[in-house]
């Protein structure tokens, strides 16, 4: 009876840590749309793009943690994560180079804004260069989990989904992780306040388009190799 008590005390860490997975990653979601959008008309909206790239931080950390938390325990043979399984072997493979990516990109990212200007020829390559590689690895990452997440949500918000515990926790996780990232984003958009005066062409970045171009043939690849087995 002990044993079963915590197992199932177990299965709900599960469930808790997939769920704020799953709404964290929908908030990431939701602002990398919005920066993307911004992006592509930068040479207007480059303060709007610092202030968002910073404001995603915490729920990025957030996100980070949670799947730390579930790699830890699948590997260390928790029975419960154990019992859950693996992600996908496809996006096993894919996840050192996407986290690896992401860090680059928003610490790259982070740098060029307080340098004040592009004239870091280093930073900007290295932030330029990650956003390219970036986007096909986000949109085969949305593509393979597009389901579950939504699926996870409504789950947490159901009514017998009290059982599992937690809630309002993830929702204040969450929101707590943004405040912060504001807060963070105000502040450095103020340090960075030398990049209103840069003037950068009117014209769609050329590492956009190409990681739009690439995320199209990325997700075309991901389609036949994930069919079937996405989580």
């Amino acid at each position: 009876m002990k044993q079963r008590r915590t197992m199932d005390r177990q299965l709900r860490v599960v469930v808790r840590n997939e769920r704020l997975t799953a709404i964290t990653a929908a908030v990431l979601l939701m602002g990398f749309i919005v920066d993307l959008v911004v992006t592509a008309n930068l040479s207007r909206l480059i303060m709007v793009h610092i202030f968002i790239g910073t404001l995603l931080v915490g729920p990025l950390v957030v996100k980070l943690t949670s799947v730390g938390y579930r790699f830890h325990g699948y590997y260390t043979k928790s029975p419960a994560f154990v019992a859950k399984g693996p992600p996908n072997v496809w996006m096993r493979l894919l996840a050192p180079f996407f986290i690896a990516d992401t860090l680059a990109l928003f610490i790259s990212g982070l740098a060029l804004a307080l340098a004040g200007s592009p004239s870091n020829r280093l930073l900007f390559l290295l932030h330029a260069g990650t956003a390219a590689l970036w986007v096909p690895m986000l949109a085969v990452h949305v593509y393979a989990h597009i389901r579950q997440v939504p699926r996870a949500i409504a789950r947490d918000w159901a009514v017998p989904s009290r059982a599992v515990g937690g809630r309002i926790k993830r929702l204040r996780i969450n929101i707590l992780a943004l405040i912060v990232g504001a807060i963070t984003g105000a502040i450095l958009t103020s340090a960075a306040a030398p990049w209103r005066q840069v003037h950068l062409p009117p014209v769609i970045p050329s590492p956009l388009v190409l990681g739009l171009v690439a995320a199209f043939f990325g997700v075309l690849i991901a389609i036949p190799l994930l069919r079937g087995a996405r989580e």
